[in-house]
């Protein structure tokens, strides 16, 4: 596990589940249930291994995608509004 904490999630929130768990069974990795958004927790530094590691990659690719996503979505929005 490539995490740099010291603390863990002790208790999920009732709309968090779980993505990832380590072999000790600490949980690495959540989403959030029904999110609008993205909304994806990680319990490491994706940003220190995003060249190294595919999941971290994967974790930055999504978010680019959710952006854009976005960003699409709110300049079609404001074109029908005009």
């Amino acid at each position: 596990v490539n995490s740099v904490h010291r603390q863990a999630i002790d208790r999920l929130g009732p709309k968090l589940q779980i993505e990832a768990v380590a072999s000790d069974g600490t949980v690495e990795a959540v989403s959030v249930r029904d999110a609008r958004a993205f909304a994806v927790g990680v319990q490491w530094h994706p940003e220190y291994w995003v060249k190294s590691d595919s999941v971290s990659t994967r974790i930055f690719r999504a978010f680019g995608d959710a952006v854009r996503l976005h960003a699409a979505a709110k300049s079609g929005a404001w074109a029908a509004a005009e």
